[in-house]
């Protein structure tokens, strides 16, 4: 796909992001107005998208991509990242998140909780329409932000390179996420 100007190439990404946006909001719904209301905490306070914004740039490239794989793919990737603010703002404490009081300080920390798993629940449930490859992309990032959040939980092993340790739980809490936003381009139905 070719633009002949920056500037449509702007609009189709905002466009697109938009599509995005709107769907994050109503994928975080649920059966009763407190849970949606917890759920659409963080997603309402913002956040810079960037995870989103891959999934949108990627799909430029190779065939053309299905709009709502498209956009299913993306909210996989954010709620997937916003279910894990949540567990971490437990784990760290955060009376602050997107600046407004973190979930854990408005509703406790079971609740918080409770809600990132709502979330992860949510992004299951969209994953498994995108296909049995993505669910596997889902699975092992799942799995590497988990095991990267347990390492930051931990610390460093005896005698282990503090910064070594470090730079291992950005790259499976942070870097699994941007890199599965990256690949789900090549995941998407082939």
């Amino acid at each position: 796909m070719s633009y002949s100007a920056s500037s449509e190439f702007t609009d189709l990404v905002s466009a697109k992001l938009a599509l995005i946006e709107d769907e994050l909001g109503r994928q975080a719904g649920a059966d009763t107005p407190f849970v949606t209301e917890a759920a659409n905490h963080i997603i309402s306070a913002g956040g810079k998208r960037f995870r989103p914004l891959l999934v949108v740039l990627c799909s430029q490239f190779g065939d053309a991509v299905n709009d709502a794989d498209l956009v299913r793919a993306a909210v996989v990737m954010e709620l997937t990242h916003v279910a894990s603010l949540y567990h971490d703002d437990v784990m760290d404490e955060a009376s602050r998140r997107r600046g407004a009081p973190s979930a854990n300080l408005r509703w406790g920390n079971s609740v918080a909780i409770m809600v990132g798993d709502y979330l992860f629940s949510k992004a299951s449930l969209a994953v498994a329409e995108l296909g049995v490859d993505f669910v596997k992309l889902q699975a092992r990032t799942f799995s590497r932000l988990v095991q990267g959040q347990i390492a930051e939980t931990r610390g460093p092993s005896q005698g282990q390179d503090p910064l070594a340790h470090y730079l291992k739980v950005v790259a499976d809490k942070t870097g699994s996420l941007i890199a599965a936003s990256r690949r789900s381009r090549s995941e998407e139905r082939r």
